[in-house]
């Protein structure tokens, strides 16, 4: 299973070790080449990605940046910036068309999504199927109060490459008996999970 240090950026700031942006030390700490994602509050909530950030860790890491961009300007942005890999957010995917993407960019694109919206995405799979792949933000909790999160779960696992969020570490085994490929660690806890 890949573990994939995860940075949240939010003010400008590292949240983990609350470092700016221009002084990200514990970023440097990585193996060079590895493959980091990056959850951008500043371009989610604000519209503002760390682009200076992005341009600056580029150089020496492989970025999967989840920023929510809100228009093809925006990938073509994340992507001049350095990123490698791109996560397209559900409330924003009307606004895309992944093949629009696919004209500009060979990158790999991800679409995050809710399992609470289990509904919704049984419609979804067309949209599914011209991505690289998915990311799920939702716990172990949510996975087992329903059996219709996990037999999705499952199903999307199948299928595509998925990825999703875990603190726990004790959690691990859950996530490769459900079929994920990976996990998206926060910073300050991927020696636990290695």
């Amino acid at each position: 299973m890949e573990i994939i240090p995860l940075i949240t950026l939010d003010g400008r700031k590292i949240i983990e070790t609350n470092q700016k942006t221009t002084d990200a030390k514990e970023i440097k700490k990585l193996n060079k080449d590895e493959k980091v994602y990056i959850f951008d509050y500043d371009g989610l909530e604000k519209d503002k990605p760390n682009l200076c950030l992005y341009q600056n860790t580029s150089k020496l890491y492989t970025l999967w940046i989840d920023s929510g961009p809100v228009n093809l300007g925006d990938i073509v942005d994340m992507f001049m910036s350095g990123a490698s890999i791109l996560s397209i957010r559900r409330n924003l995917w009307d606004s895309f068309s992944i093949s629009k993407i696919r004209e500009i960019t060979e990158n790999e694109i991800f679409l995050e999504i809710d399992l609470k919206d289990v509904e919704d995405l049984e419609n979804c799979w067309h949209i599914f199927d011209q991505a690289d792949g998915i990311v799920v933000f939702n716990d172990k909790e949510l996975i087992n109060s329903d059996y219709k999160y996990g037999s999705f779960l499952r199903r999307l696992c199948d299928k595509y490459k998925v990825y999703t969020y875990e603190q726990d570490r004790n959690n691990k085994h859950f996530w490769e008996e459900k079929g994920v490929q990976g996990l998206l660690v926060d910073i300050n806890k991927i020696q636990e999970f290695k």
